[in-house]
């Protein structure tokens, strides 16, 4: 059974939450994936004449209506939804873009007197509402050409290495296509790592008063309710959303390409693997992610309130 069925959100809301809550400019809920957090916020938001915004780095892209979990026009309950399935996934949108638009939709919010509530599981994003981003120098065309150029002639394999003598500690923690291009191009631009500028002051956070909320529950709880969401995700379509991807010929270094689910419905569809492999890994992934989410969240964020779901 899904958890999120079992559990009164609204009593939860009663119990958990207090005045303090009211008086603040702006609430995160977060918490690992298929914890239920959407649902506590829409009842949190009709409580307090609240509007919700997405900070799941899946839920931006238009083309991942199901895989990622998107809330139905149901589920919504006529609460105003932001930043929810406007990129198209072709674009390499970071988090540096996320936090321009909630800014750019957070000014729209104040003017209707709302509540916003930013909702999501990305640690990423959550880091750069509470304590913005590092202050790394816009990057040149010649030098982003110049990494790719680098990345083309001499291959992943090198790439990595290369990136490696510059920056070893970055590379622990970073050696995906997109990442390793971006490290390399600011080193072009900067003669600077990316350690070196992560470890700079930072700017851009959320100027606000803000209260945040952390929603968790038994690991082995969330884990069943990940397994249960996959399989209603692929009754509901999720393989066709990935078959438009694959038809498009998606840039598998994309950041959608690396979705939980896309990665390996792709490699069912290329015929790599069996759709039944597709599925279990699908869902390995997830248990996956949800594990490293709750150890990011354990050492890198200090709610105000934590909800223990059971």
């Amino acid at each position: 059974m899904n958890m999120s069925s079992t559990i009164n959100f609204e009593k939860i809301v009663d119990i958990s939450l207090d005045n303090f809550c009211w008086q603040k400019d702006a609430i995160i809920i977060t918490g690992p994936t298929c914890v239920g957090k959407s649902a506590i916020a829409i009842s949190l938001a009709k409580k307090i004449n609240g509007v919700i915004l997405n900070a799941d780095s899946v839920q931006v892209y238009k083309n991942l209506k199901i895989l990622s979990a998107r809330p139905s026009e149901e589920e919504l309950q006529g609460i105003p939804h932001f930043l929810y399935g406007y990129v198209d996934g072709s674009n390499n949108y970071s988090v540096a873009d996320w936090l321009f638009d909630l800014k750019t939709t957070l000014k729209n919010i104040k003017l209707s007197k709302k509540v916003p509530i930013i909702v999501g599981g990305s640690g990423l994003y959550i880091n750069a509402v509470l304590n913005g981003l590092s202050k790394i120098p816009d990057i040149s065309e010649e030098n982003k050409n110049l990494s790719l150029a680098t990345f083309n002639e001499i291959g992943l394999e090198k790439f990595k290495q290369l990136n490696s003598q510059i920056d070893p500690e970055f590379i622990k923690i970073s050696n995906d296509k997109q990442r390793l291009l971006r490290a390399y191009s600011v080193f072009l631009q900067t003669k600077k790592n990316m350690t070196f500028w992560h470890k700079q002051p930072r700017e851009g956070k959320l100027e606000k008063n803000i209260i945040s909320i952390f929603i968790n529950s038994e690991r082995r709880l969330i884990y069943k309710n990940c397994d249960f969401r996959f399989d209603k995700m692929l009754e509901k379509g999720a393989l066709a959303e990935v078959e438009s991807l694959w038809e498009s010929k998606i840039d598998r270094s994309l950041p959608i390409s690396k979705s939980l689910g896309v990665k390996w419905l792709l490699q069912y569809l290329d015929k790599s693997i069996s759709y039944k492999d597709a599925v279990n890994l699908s869902k390995r992934d997830t248990r996956r992610y949800v594990k490293r989410q709750i150890t990011w969240f354990s050492h890198n964020y200090i709610p105000y309130k934590t909800i223990l779901l059971k």
